[in-house]
C-alpha cells in the first residue's frame, strides 16, 4: 500500500515505490493499492504488478479524519489518511490475494492495516517524520514552531507505535532508527539509484552552473534554497561572478519562484530527466538545515559523477567521506568557499566524481535496496510465523 501513485517517480517515496516494484514484480505476486494515478502511467504499473487497485482519495473523509486526529491525540496526516474506504479496499485484496506479507509505506497510511493481524506486517517508514518535524520547528516562525512540535510529538508515538505492533519496520537512515528507538524489528534499508538513468559523466566540464534537484515545495527544500539565494550565491559570485544557479524540481511555491532572477538564478520543473540536470551543472548542493531520511539528490549527483557540495545534515545518511567523495560544510562561508574551490580546480572535481560513482556503484543501487527489502519480507514472514515467547 503506498499513500502516492508511484509514476510520474518526482518525490522521494513514489521512486522508492517505483524501484521496489519494477525489481520485485518479476520474482513477487503483488497487489499494489495506492490513489488513482496518470491513466497513461497505469499500464507501466501493471507490468510489474498482478492487481491494481485504486483507492481514492475523498476529500470530506480527508477533512472529518483530520478533525478526528486534531481531537484524539492522533498525527493530522495520519487523519488525512485514516479513510475506511481504502481500508475496506484493502482488506478485499487481502483476501483475493492471501498474501505471504503486507507492505505499507509511510507513517501516514499505517494505521489501515490495524486489522490485518493475521498476516505479516512491514512498514516502510522511509524516514523518521518526528526528526523531521523537530528539525522544522527550529527553523519556524512562533505559530509553525509550535504546531511543528506538536506533531512530532504526536507522529514519535505512532512511529514507536508502529514498531511495537508490525513484525518489521524499515527507515532509510541511521539517524532515523536513533530518533524512533531500539526496537529489534526496526532496520536500516537505504535508497538507491538507477545507474541507466544517471550515467556517470565523462566528459569536459560545463560552465559555472550550481544545481539544487528535489520537491522544492517541501519545507527544507524551500528553507535550503532561500539560505542559498540570500547567503551563499552571494558570497560564490564574489569570487566566481560568472556563477549561475539551477533549480529543479517539483512545486515551487511564491517564495522560490520570487528567488529566481534569470541570468543568475533560473528555476525548471517539472523535468522528465533530472539526470541530464544535474550533468550539465559543475557542482551539485545539498544545504540542507532541516529534513530527515537519506536523499535521493545527493545519491543521484555522485551517481553522475559531479561533485557535490553538502551540509552534514545533508550526508549524515550516507557513508561518504569528506574530501573524498563530497566536500562539507554547514555555515555561509564554509559552504561558499567548498563550492569555490569546486570552481576553480578542476581535477578535485574529477577525482570526487569518480569517488562518489565508485561509491554508489558498490554501495547505493536500487537492486541492492530492493534485496535488503526482500530479506525483510522473508524475516517479517518468518518471525510472525514463530512469534517470540
Amino acid at each position: 500500500m503506498a499513500s502516492r501513485f508511484p509514476l510520474p517517480p518526482r518525490r522521494g517515496d513514489q521512486a522508492r515505490a517505483f524501484h521496489q516494484l519494477r525489481l520485485l514484480g518479476g520474482r513477487h505476486r503483488i497487489t499494489l493499492v495506492c490513489p488513482p494515478g496518470p491513466p497513461e502511467e497505469r499500464a507501466r504499473l501493471r507490468d510489474f504488478c498482478e492487481e491494481l487497485v485504486e483507492a481514492p482519495l475523498r476529500p470530506l473523509s480527508r477533512l472529518a479524519g483530520l478533525l478526528t486526529a486534531a481531537v484524539t491525540g492522533r498525527p493530522l496526516q495520519a487523519g488525512l489518511f485514516a479513510d475506511a474506504a481504502t481500508a475496506r479496499l484493502l482488506g478485499r485484496a487481502c483476501r483475493r490475494a492471501r498474501p505471504d506479507v503486507v507492505h505499507v509505506q509511510l507513517v501516514r497510511k499505517a494505521p489501515l492495516l490495524a486489522g490485518l493481524r493475521d498476516v505479516p506486517r512491514v512498514a516502510d517508514l522511509v524516514d523518521a517524520l518526528s526528526l523531521n518535524l523537530e528539525r522544522r520547528a527550529a527553523r519556524s516562525g512562533p505559530l509553525g514552531r509550535w504546531l511543528a512540535r506538536l506533531e512530532a510529538r504526536r507522529l514519535r508515538e505512532s512511529e514507536r507505535e508502529i514498531c511495537r505492533a508490525f513484525d518489521r519496520v524499515t527507515v532509510t537512515a541511521p539517524a532515523d532508527r536513533e530518533a524512533i528507538g531500539d526496537f529489534p524489528g526496526l532496520v536500516v534499508n537505504g535508497n538507491g539509484v538507477d545507474l541507466e538513468r544517471f550515467p556517470f559523466r565523462d566528459e569536459p566540464l560545463p560552465a559555472p552552473v550550481l544545481v539544487f534537484t528535489g520537491n522544492l515545495g517541501y519545507f527544507p527544500a524551500v528553507d535550503a534554497v532561500s539560505w542559498l539565494a540570500r547567503e551563499v550565491l552571494p558570497r560564490v559570485a564574489r569570487d566566481v561572478p560568472a556563477v549561475r544557479l539551477s533549480l529543479v524540481g517539483t512545486r515551487p511555491p511564491r517564495t522560490v519562484r520570487a528567488l529566481a532572477h534569470p541570468p543568475g538564478i533560473t528555476l525548471a520543473g517539472p523535468v522528465d530527466d533530472v539526470g541530464s540536470h544535474i550533468r550539465s551543472a559543475r557542482v551539485a548542493l545539498a544545504p540542507m538545515r532541516a529534513g530527515s531520511g537519506q536523499l535521493l539528490k545527493v545519491l543521484e549527483a555522485m551517481a553522475s559523477g559531479v561533485p557535490v557540495v553538502a551540509t552534514s545534515l545533508a550526508c549524515s545518511g550516507i557513508d561518504a567521506e569528506p574530501e573524498r567523495h563530497l566536500l562539507v560544510a554547514d555555515d555561509a562561508d564554509g559552504f561558499s568557499r567548498q563550492v569555490v574551490r569546486l570552481l576553480r580546480d578542476a581535477p578535485l572535481c574529477r577525482r570526487l566524481g569518480a569517488e562518489a560513482r565508485r561509491l554508489v556503484e558498490g554501495a547505493y543501487t536500487w537492486e541492492a535496496s530492493t534485496g535488503g527489502l526482500e530479506a525483510v519480507w522473508r524475516a517479517a514472514a518468518e518471525s510472525h510465523a514463530s512469534p517470540a515467547p
